[in-house]
């Protein structure tokens, strides 16, 4: 760049700083604690509130409130020391004159003003004594009801069970369900909060369904907690296949009776498993197909399920013709399992398929911008992979708005990922993200199986198929696991079927309430 450019370039900027007084950065700063300390706590208690003018020649804004009736006008100044002739301006438009910060020589610039100034942290005092000169007796005006949430916060209705032993609260409200008239009542609920008109007929079917359904997944997992490895897998695989009857059926747009979903199933259960690279237990390929069960509750699901093949595939060969995702290895379905991620770790040297999701304290920026409303819309997380075998690409081979994707220096095993999360629209970056969290202590993203299958519980219930295949017509591999060579593989499994013990009934009581339960043992944090 030539001499004379920098200079008109320099001059231009020069020009501009010195043009710049810094109203608009302490207007920013003004009108932000504004927001945060005097109208939201307003609007909380139901007064209408609003900034009416920003001034520069003094530096205030002015705001005015109303509730019940009555109307209140008041001012935020940017300083104490602020001169005389504003204050003495103000107290004629307004009831209060309020500053920020902390003051200096108060009485010197405030000479002569009768109107009450006070600092805007003092403002909560303020507030409630505004209240009580509105308030009608013991009531409140009867005005529109008051938004207390966030922005994004979601406004329906949870419930909190609280338990030393969180399982049998879980298992209490799903029996309770066992109960048609009490899973009428629940699926009429669902149906009123979509939007979705059921006949009477039809309430009584579905809830009939759901009962029936409820009390054969309660029977398959109870009798699943007596018995032994063998027939714990097929008591918790049929079980899942009840639960999943009943989270259909519940749905107002699902289907009505447990004959439609019988139906399907005579078509088999949509899933198929052959032997892979070896006859190991870990190398049993597991493959979806276009009809059967597992579609079926795909396509319930969202899914799209065009693209799966229309038949099972017979050998090894033929799968890896097949689309890719429309199956996997039980080994790589077993490394999506974060709450068994210490034993696959020290049996297996193939990564894990899942990643720990943690807020990157360090890559950014503290604090919202200052502007009302403005929200980040890409936040940059650390994605911790707890196998430490993963690299960028298999990074990147997880759904969801990901990019910018960065190893970082890691200690110990574990390897670390920076990626930013593109999150436009959404409060919390996390909600772009179809983030796994257990009761166990894991929040995990997992990778999909299936292409697009990203729901915990199908992914147990592949696993549950599978391991119910062996166990049932492969006895030459099952044994090995029993007793033989393949010994590690029954610890492992075992650790898979607690899981799912704990994990899935919970995670169908959620799906088919359709609602937010949270499930704690007393004094928990979380």
């Amino acid at each position: 760049m030539q001499k004379n450019q920098f200079r008109g370039l320099f001059g231009c900027f020069s020009h501009h700083v010195r043009m710049d007084d810094g109203w608009q950065l302490r207007l920013d700063i003004l009108k932000r604690d504004a927001e945060q300390k005097i109208l939201a706590p307003l609007r909380m208690h139901g007064w209408k509130a609003a900034v009416d003018r920003e001034v520069k020649p003094g530096e205030y804004i002015v705001m005015s409130a109303e509730r019940g009736g009555k109307r209140l006008t008041f001012a935020l100044l940017y300083s104490s020391a602020t001169d005389n002739k504003v204050y003495q301006a103000l107290q004629a438009e307004v009831d209060l004159i309020m500053f920020n910060g902390a003051p200096y020589h108060l009485q010197s610039f405030t000479q002569g003003i009768t109107a009450p100034v006070r600092p805007a942290d003092e403002f909560p005092v303020i507030l409630v004594q505004w209240n009580r000169e509105t308030s009608e007796g013991k009531f409140a005006p009867d005005e529109e009801a008051v938004a207390t949430l966030d922005e994004g916060e979601e406004g329906d209705d949870h419930r909190v069970l609280l338990s030393e032993t969180p399982i049998e609260a879980v298992w209490l409200r799903l029996r309770q369900f066992h109960s048609v008239r009490l899973a009428q009542g629940m699926i009429e609920g669902r149906a009123v909060r979509a939007g979705v008109p059921l006949s009477s007929e039809v309430l009584k079917d579905k809830a009939e369904g759901v009962a029936f359904a409820l009390r054969n997944a309660t029977d398959y997992f109870t009798a699943s907690q007596t018995r032994n490895v063998s027939q714990r897998i097929l008591n918790l695989y049929y079980g899942s296949m009840a639960f999943v009857f009943a989270e259909m059926l519940a749905a107002p747009m699902g289907p009505v009776t447990l004959a439609e979903i019988e139906d399907v199933t005579k078509k088999g259960h949509g899933l198929y498993t052959i032997d892979g690279a070896t006859t190991d237990l870990q190398d049993i390929i597991v493959g979806a197909k276009r009809s059967g069960f597992m579609p079926y509750w795909m396509q319930f699901l969202g899914k799209d399920t065009a693209w799966l093949p229309k038949d099972a595939a017979k050998v090894s060969e033929q799968v890896h013709a097949r689309p890719e995702g429309s199956w996997a290895t039980l080994e790589e379905l077993f490394a999506r399992i974060p709450e068994i991620a210490d034993l696959y770790i020290d049996i297996f040297k193939s990564p894990a398929g899942w990643l720990l999701p943690s807020h990157d304290t360090s890559a950014n920026p503290g604090g919202f911008s200052s502007r009302q409303h403005e929200r980040p819309t890409r936040t940059y997380a650390v994605l911790t992979d707890m196998s430490g075998r993963m690299t960028r690409n298999d990074v990147a081979a997880f759904p969801g708005p990901i990019s910018e994707i960065k190893k970082l220096e890691s200690k110990g095993r574990a390897r670390r990922f920076r990626a930013a999360i593109d999150h436009a629209g959404l409060d919390v970056w996390w909600n772009a993200l179809q983030v796994h969290r257990s009761p166990l202590g894991r929040t995990a993203l997992i990778k999909p199986i299936f292409l697009n299958v990203n729901e915990y519980r199908a992914l147990c219930f592949t696993v549950l198929y599978a391991l119910s295949i062996v166990v049932r017509y492969r006895p030459s591999v099952w044994r090995r696991v029993q007793e033989g060579d393949l010994d590690h593989m029954r610890a492992l499994i075992e650790a898979f079927l607690a899981v799912v013990e704990r994990v899935l009934p919970e995670q169908f009581l959620l799906s088919v309430t359709d609602s937010r339960i949270y499930v704690k043992q007393p004094g928990s944090l979380f």
